[in-house]
């Protein structure tokens, strides 16, 4: 029987050496519209970010090392044309063959993916986090750490990682903005942007019905004008009439202004003898649970027991050392709060229930037997590895998301902290639509549910 035990405790504490990688989101960087490239490229090679906090990895297409240049928070290699697989070592997390999705990475190419890591010895750490945007004007342009972005209705949904992003936001007759998104595991990012008018409107009069207008060389109309939005600055205003210009001169128009240029019932023709302004276009207007096994194990105080105590003089005392997985954890021993990262001390021969507990969150409950005379060194996981995520999304933004009937918030969004090796009924619901999914949850890790609602 104390065979069968050391075996189960063997498998309960010892160190989980299962370790995994995987590669995410795999694209290509775009070049921006009516814009520099804000990436790299190499006439001979590929190139590939793969975002990552964790360091030591090695890379080999075939069984050639792949050049790498590490940065904060992510390494960039450099690899062959035509790269169609990838083998990655880490000497943690053991190694993966990657195939590039549906394609080869090209010389010229630019590409970037998350490299995840997972170790059920370690916590799982949430690294992305669902950003909404809502923008004004509704057709902007948005760059997120440089990576172009465009959108159509004013919105813009995006799964970032966890920390701070740059963002900048462009559109025709609109002063730019630059902002900082901070991304974190707690919630949803919802932030409203709303970029300020940069343009202005020009009315020319003349008496001339057959007088042709022109700003900075490019005809507008004849006898009278009103633009469309203009950009503020200087231009160049011509009147001509049979081929000869009777006004030319330099104008300056300010944002939001709405000038008026006035030339009926003119007497002289002044004409603007400076070096005329570059010509520009005009563009259009557009929990927290127990085991009930615990009632199968004696009610014993871990404090009362010590070698004066009468019940127990008796008998041999084993000397028993528990270790949490941090300083932060808390141990609980036969539903006792016992110690903070370490306990040690001396137990009577039997069963006895050790749980932890770390920002609220309980691990479940394991037991162990103690020997006569046998020392007993336990190692306790993370309780944070006895809960995972769900990470909800919808073809629909701000559907209601109902978690086994429970209203728990609005898709796209993570759940946190949910009791693995659980069934979970996960229902979304907007308006007349519903779309509804069940799931099995397992492992220290986030999992991604996406639900659609049907086309009618």
């Amino acid at each position: 029987m104390k065979y069968l035990w050391a075996i189960i405790l063997g498998v309960i504490f010892l160190p989980l050496n299962a370790q995994r990688m995987r590669i995410e989101d795999f694209a290509r960087y775009k070049k921006p519209f009516l814009r520099k490239t804000t990436f790299t490229t190499d006439k001979q090679s590929a190139l590939l970010d793969l975002y990552t906090n964790e360091k030591g990895f090695q890379f080999f297409v075939g069984e050639v090392a792949v050049p790498v240049a590490e940065a904060e928070g992510f390494v960039t290699l450099t690899l062959p044309n035509h790269t169609a697989f990838l083998t990655i070592k880490h000497p943690t997390y053991g190694q993966i063959a990657w195939k590039v999705p549906d394609k080869e990475l090209k010389k010229r190419k630019h590409y970037h993916a998350y490299l995840h890591t997972e170790s059920l010895d370690k916590e799982f750490q949430q690294e992305k986090q669902w950003v909404l945007l809502h923008i004004q004007p509704e057709h902007a342009i948005v760059f997120i750490d440089s990576t172009f972005h465009s959108i159509q209705d004013g919105h813009l949904l995006l799964y970032l990682p966890i920390g701070r992003h740059s963002c900048r936001i462009e559109s025709p007759f609109y002063t730019p903005l630059n902002d900082t998104i901070d991304v974190t595991d707690a919630s949803r990012v919802q932030k409203r942007f709303i970029l300020e008018p940069f343009y202005a409107y020009l009315t020319v009069e003349t008496d001339r019905t057959d007088a042709q207008i022109l700003l900075d060389e490019e005809p507008l109309g004849s006898g009278r004008i009103e633009t469309g939005r203009l950009m503020p600055g200087c231009y160049r205003l011509t009147v001509r009439q049979n081929n000869r210009p009777i006004y030319d001169q330099s104008i300056e128009i300010t944002n939001a202004e709405r000038k008026v240029i006035d030339l009926r019932d003119s007497t002289h023709t002044p004409l603007f003898a400076n070096t005329p302004q570059p010509s520009r276009n005009i563009l259009p207007e557009n929990h927290k649970e127990q085991n009930s096994a615990l009632s199968t194990v004696r009610s014993i105080s871990p404090k009362s027991l010590t070698a004066t105590d009468s019940t127990t003089s008796t008998q041999t005392l084993s000397r028993v050392h528990i270790t949490a997985f941090d300083a932060n954890t808390e141990i609980w021993l036969n539903r006792e709060r016992v110690g903070k990262g370490e306990w040690q001390g001396e137990l009577i021969p039997g069963f006895y229930a050790v749980s932890s507990q770390k920002d609220s969150l309980d691990s479940r409950t394991h037991f162990f037997w103690v020997e006569t005379g046998k020392t007993v060194e336990l190692n306790l996981a993370s309780p944070l590895a006895d809960y995972g995520m769900l990470n909800i999304s919808c073809n629909e933004i701000n559907a209601e998301v109902f978690l086994n009937d429970v209203a728990v918030g609005f898709a796209p969004c993570v759940l946190r902290n949910l009791p693995i090796d659980r069934t979970y009924r996960i229902r979304l619901v907007k308006g007349k639509k519903v779309a509804e999914k069940t799931i099995l949850l397992r492992g220290n890790d986030i999992v991604n549910v996406t639900l659609d609602f049907k086309k009618r």
